[in-house]
């Protein structure tokens, strides 16, 4: 355990920002010091306070709590991200005998200093009756394996000394806060707070205090655990397991991810991303003794199984690839009955009003490979995989420490479905939330218009292009405007087999599997017939064609293992309707892939699969992004013309029937209406042009 504290670097922050409370900034200083381990606190995990002195708007003193808002990222908190509570109020709520956890969480909305500050827990009624000024609570790995063994409040008390009060396990909210109240009174001089099962409490007059004992305390019950732990290997299953093929992990990420969608209750299929974590020490626990029960032995602590569900799936052996279908279809089956038990006998006892969540595992455990996590959005399967990262690795070491005693289910219960339970993750907004897009060609105007469009409806997207420089620019302007946890780029060649092969696994790897292809990449060439090169013929037709049969190839083993349908939409082009002189490379090799993709249709409607193809024309872009193709016979066309660039679209756009500009947005929208699946359709043509008679699908 590091300990980072540094008066220095304190006050040169304090002098950066004057504007705040000196109080505050220490606060918001420990606190990211603590979120840079996450060995402390994973994901907005635990709570922080500091009691101070302000003005209301008279002019007149009082008391005030700043308490960390839900769900905060410590490492990187500032003042937005406290909440101020009358602390004069909640300290009087101490004098009841009982409250329940409704009215603790109107109390912390109530007595708000700022009515548009951000939620508090009701967890913080405990930093209200805990007489300290600044208070650290933290989940911390090392406290939580020693108050997880069988004689775990003897042990706690042993390793951590007579200075730490011991409590039993109590949720968060009024009784935890009478709890820890009263252990205190009994022991004033008490340093630190430990809550069975649920983590631990420091504090003291000011930040550097209250981080130390923090520290202190947790070092101590790591360097017991090390010492105990220095003679003791982990036992395997095998020894010298034969490394699994990427392909094969792969191709079980997608098993995993088709199986576990679901229908929500309006009838949209929900899909979740995947997070695979094959570090040495994660295929070491899937490979152990203990790895089927330390999957089925609950979360560390309560506040994890909204992120992680209370149970695991443990796979002792990886199936035979053509059995995978049938175990995974089992093993989740189970689980799900499993939950569904857990919610009806439990929500019976507590008297659960709220209707039950999804049941569908969130992690995996597969010997051989390690740890896969599942998530409804992006970074909801990032922080399962941390959180039962930390969880596997702790469980192991209380294992070897003696008997691990799991949470109670009347515990876990409490902080899914409670008042006291945090919001559950939800997968983000639009029409594509969940799923996983593949954009060809995307460097320029019609494919990084594409990726905008799908984007903006919640899929990630994966952007590809040959062009690196370009691609890094198209790439840039996307994540920043819908975050860098939704974009990916590649660069290969899709007139290479292998290579799109390759690119396909490598996106499975890294999401769980793909659900909307995009072949949008394209090249031209201007020649007469007569003059026409075969060799840039060949080229052409390499891309426009060979490269949309190589996508289309390559995804369909991904549908087929996913089983939950699909989307593919060709970008071809209103010359396959309405070619042009010198223009046949082009118009026959898009003409040519057009009629692919009708045949696709034929041949995935059985996988639910639907093909479907956008004919735009003249569309340009802009000089952020411009598009390639009319960078290439642009030229020429402004040339036979005498046009300027602006003089070029606005011929195109006058010689359409609606008289509009074709934007990279439109054929973006074409394309989010294919994929969103909004009418039964496949083998359609649907042109983007402004209306060009001659080019009407026929």
């Amino acid at each position: 355990m590091k300990y980072r504290f540094n008066k220095q670097q304190l006050k040169e922050k304090q002098a950066a920002q004057p504007e705040l409370p000196v109080d505050l900034s220490a606060r918001i200083y420990s606190c990211q010091l603590i979120g840079q381990d996450p060995g402390l606190v994973l994901h907005g995990g635990g709570s922080f306070s500091v009691k101070t002195t302000v003005q209301d708007l008279l002019g007149d003193k009082l008391e005030g709590l700043f308490v960390t808002s839900n769900g905060q990222d410590l490492a990187s908190i500032g003042a937005d991200g406290f909440s101020g509570l009358r602390l004069n109020s909640l300290k009087k709520l101490q004098a009841l005998e009982a409250l329940s956890d409704e009215i603790v969480s109107n109390q912390m909305l109530t007595n708000r200093l700022n009515a548009a500050s951000m939620p508090i827990s009701i967890e913080g009624l405990v930093h209200a009756f805990v007489p300290h000024k600044y208070i650290d609570h933290a989940h911390a790995d090392a406290i939580l394996v020693l108050t997880h063994q069988k004689q775990g409040e003897k042990l706690v008390q042993k390793v951590l000394g007579p200075q730490v009060a011991v409590i039993p396990y109590l949720k968060s909210g009024f009784a935890l806060a009478k709890a820890a109240a009263k252990a205190l009174e009994k022991n004033p001089r008490a340093e630190a707070l430990v809550c069975m099962q649920h983590g631990i409490f420091t504090f003291g007059p000011d930040a550097q205090t209250a981080y130390h004992r923090m520290i202190h305390y947790v070092a101590k019950a790591e360097d017991h655990i090390a010492a105990k732990l220095k003679d003791l290997k982990a036992k395997k299953i095998s020894a010298d397991r034969t490394e699994i093929a990427p392909e094969i992990i792969c191709i079980l990420a997608q098993t995993i991810r088709g199986t576990c969608s679901f229908m929500d209750e309006g009838g949209k299929r929900q899909r979740f991303y995947l997070d695979i974590r094959d570090s040495a020490e994660m295929k070491s626990i899937s490979l152990s003794l203990q790895a089927a029960e330390m999957c089925q032995t609950g979360a560390l602590t309560p506040e994890h199984v909204q992120r992680t569900k209370n149970a695991y799936i443990y796979l002792d052996h990886l199936p035979k690839i053509d059995e995978f279908q049938e175990v995974i279809t089992k093993v989740v089956e189970r689980f799900r009955k499993n939950y569904d038990t857990y919610f009806e006998q439990q929500s019976k006892a507590k008297g659960v009003a709220s209707g039950k969540l999804d049941n569908n595992p969130r992690v995996f455990l597969v010997a051989g490979i390690g740890l896969i996590s599942l998530g409804l959005s992006r970074s909801g399967a990032r922080i399962a995989g941390d959180i039962a990262t930390h969880t596997l690795i702790a469980k192991q070491k209380a294992y070897a420490l003696g008997d691990y005693q799991p949470i109670a289910k009347s515990h876990i219960i409490d902080l899914e479905y409670t008042d006291a339970a945090p919001e559950p993750e939800k997968s983000s907004a639009g029409d594509l939330a969940g799923q996983v897009a593949i954009v060809t060609g995307a460097a320029g105007a019609i494919g990084c218009g594409i990726a905008n469009s799908l984007l903006q409806q919640g899929a990630c997207v994966v952007v590809t292009d040959i062009d690196e420089t370009r691609l890094k620019t198209a790439a840039r302007i996307l994540a920043k405007q819908h975050g860098e946890d939704k974009v990916e780029r590649m660069t290969f060649d899709i007139t290479d087999f292998s290579a799109v092969q390759k690119a396909m696994q490598e996106i499975c790897l890294r999401f769980g599997g793909i659900d909307i292809v995009v072949p949008n990449a394209g090249i031209a060439h201007v020649a007469t017939i007569e003059s026409l090169d075969p060799t840039a013929f060949s080229k052409v037709t390499n891309v426009n064609l060979f490269g949309v049969f190589n996508i289309i190839k390559a995804a369909i083993p991904v549908f087929r293992e996913q089983r939950t349908g699909g989307n593919i939409v060709l970008i071809s082009s209103k010359n396959v309707f309405d070619p042009g002189a010198a223009f046949g490379a082009y118009s026959a090799s898009k003409a040519a892939a057009h009629q692919i993709c009708r045949i696709a249709a034929l041949e995935l409607a059985e996988l639910g699969v639907r093909v479907n193809m956008i004919n735009p024309d003249a569309v340009f872009g802009d000089q952020t992004v411009s598009s390639k193709l009319w960078d290439t016979i642009g030229p020429d066309r402004m040339k036979a013309r005498g046009l300027d660039p602006e003089g070029l679209k606005e011929y195109y756009r006058k010689r359409n029937l609606l008289k509009s500009a074709v934007l990279p947005e439109h054929v973006g929208n074409a394309v989010v209406f294919f994929a969103s699946e909004k009418t039964p359709t496949t083998g359609a043509t649907l042109p983007v042009d402004g209306g060009v008679p001659a080019a009407f699908p026929r």
